[in-house]
């Protein structure tokens, strides 16, 4: 037992999946290639409407969205995505992810009503040292994920700086994110902001004081075992050992609001060659510097793993409740990882502990297949059967196209004659321009909004239609 506790404290000073995958994909040319592969839909086909009623958040790396798996994700389940990753160096600096903007999917999400977020990201204890303590270089990178969000009309932000100091998780994070904070919302638009933070509160985190100011915070709830391991065993436990999710929930969060957290695991699982077929058999933790490993690079994809691995033994691990395979070649393998039925036992988790949420490393590493989409429908979904009966004096639909440069149509039905108005505000909440201020008939209408000859900046913009006492409001982008 005292290997598993030795395990985590190593795992907790080297690599995260988020760091390791970074740093793996980035180093990989192939991965740094656009390849857009011929989409195969996954999206459900009712008579009814499902409504989520969790959190649904994805991590959505630059990797996979190179590959174009972001065209096979089931945007209906999902309510946030996060763009992973926007690279900060010490001196406040962002390095947009490859290939950005994702057009294609700012678009995809508005229409769809899915938040995106951008994922701020470093790993160095001293570059975050300095963005938390350094006025010239926290301003700097403050400024610059302002500016991501409005130009792009992005929902919010996911910071995830990793190997922290233990003398900055206390109050520099905190302080960090209340000057984040005051540089994003203003009187009239406020931003997401949530924080990621380890499975186990290592060293000196104060959970609660991040809270003071972030929305929420997202749980990494995996990479329990992993390359660095003494043995092999599950990346998100939910029972067993030293330390597991449900007592990471009971024990570590115990003092957060449940309707804080956000629940994340893997769509990910770990491979290592072994001397024998036994769970949790003793190896030897990863070293680039070695000819051979136990671990097997780089982690697999749930998708990989049924293509691949399918016909292997599988077991079930009475211990962690989470799946593996094993066989044998030259040597024993093993893989693990988490399959529908071991999820399903973790978002029962999230529902009997209230929890905001579950969240997802990561979108694509499904790609193809529908079961994970399938159980999240099931276990998060509220279903209307009737959707249409719903009663509404107007609809206002998203504008098209959105983005846009340099004209759009906002397209509006009127079920009831009614003295209508519709402005564009800018971010600040400043009318840009009114396009209707009259009495309309009954009936469908296309305005249509350009900015020729205008001087307005790329950016998220807002058009509100008023009718009677009702109104309604929407985002559109504008990208010069």
């Amino acid at each position: 037992m005292l290997l598993v506790s030795s395990t985590l404290i190593i795992a907790q000073d080297l690599r995260s999946a988020h760091q390791f995958e970074s740093s793996y994909y980035l180093q990989n040319s192939i991965f740094n290639k656009p390849h857009v592969k011929q989409a195969s839909s996954t999206s459900l086909k009712k008579n009814t409407e499902a409504r989520l009623n969790k959190t649904v958040l994805g991590f959505l790396p630059w990797w996979e969205y190179n590959l174009g798996t972001h065209k096979n994700l089931n945007y209906d389940l999902l309510t946030h995505i996060a763009i992973f990753s926007f690279e900060a160096d010490a001196d406040g600096n962002l390095k947009d992810p490859l290939n950005w903007p994702w057009i294609d999917l700012i678009n995809t999400v508005v229409n769809k009503n899915v938040k995106l977020m951008i994922t701020i990201t470093n790993f160095n204890p001293d570059d975050i040292h300095k963005l938390m303590a350094d006025i010239g270089a926290r301003k700097k990178l403050l400024e610059n994920i302002r500016t991501r969000l409005m130009t792009y009309g992005l929902s919010g932000v996911i910071i995830d700086f990793e190997n922290i100091r233990d003398s900055d998780k206390e109050f520099a994070v905190r302080n960090f994110l209340d000057e984040l904070r005051k540089n994003l919302n203003s009187a009239t638009f406020s931003y997401e902001i949530a924080f990621a933070t380890p499975a186990v509160s290592y060293g000196k985190w104060v959970f609660p004081n991040i809270l003071e100011y972030a929305d929420y915070l997202f749980i990494m709830g995996y990479d329990f075992y992993g390359r660095w391991s003494s043995t092999t065993g599950p990346s998100a436990p939910l029972t067993g050992g030293f330390f597991n999710l449900t007592k990471s929930l009971n024990e570590d969060y115990s003092n957060v609001p449940s309707n804080k957290l956000i629940l994340g695991v893997p769509y990910y699982g770990n491979y290592w060659k072994t001397k024998s077929k036994e769970a949790y058999v003793n190896v030897t933790p990863f070293d680039s510097m070695r000819a051979t490993n136990n671990w097997v690079k780089p982690a697999l994809h749930y998708k990989e793993i049924f293509s691949s691995y399918s016909q292997k033994e599988k077991l079930v691990d009475a211990v962690s409740k989470t799946p593996w395979v094993r066989w044998q070649d030259t040597t024993w393998n093993q893989i693990w990882y988490d399959d529908s039925v071991s999820l399903e036992l973790k978002y029962d988790l999230v529902i009997n502990k209230k929890l905001k949420g579950v969240g997802i490393w990561a979108l694509g590493y499904d790609d193809g297949r529908t079961e994970l989409w399938n159980l999240i429908e099931r276990k998060f979904t509220t279903v209307n059967e009737n959707p249409s009966n719903i009663s509404v004096d107007f609809i206002l639909y998203q504008n098209y196209p959105n983005p846009f440069n340099p004209s759009t149509v906002i397209s509006w039905q009127l079920a009831v004659s009614s003295f209508v108005n519709l402005r564009i505000y800018d971010l600040l909440g400043r009318e840009v321009v009114t396009l209707v201020n009259e009495f309309r008939q009954h009936g469908n209408y296309n305005t249509l909004f350009s900015i020729d000859n205008s001087i307005l900046p790329s950016g998220l913009y807002f058009y509100r239609l008023t009718a009677g006492n009702l109104s309604q409001t929407k985002k559109m982008i504008l990208i010069k």
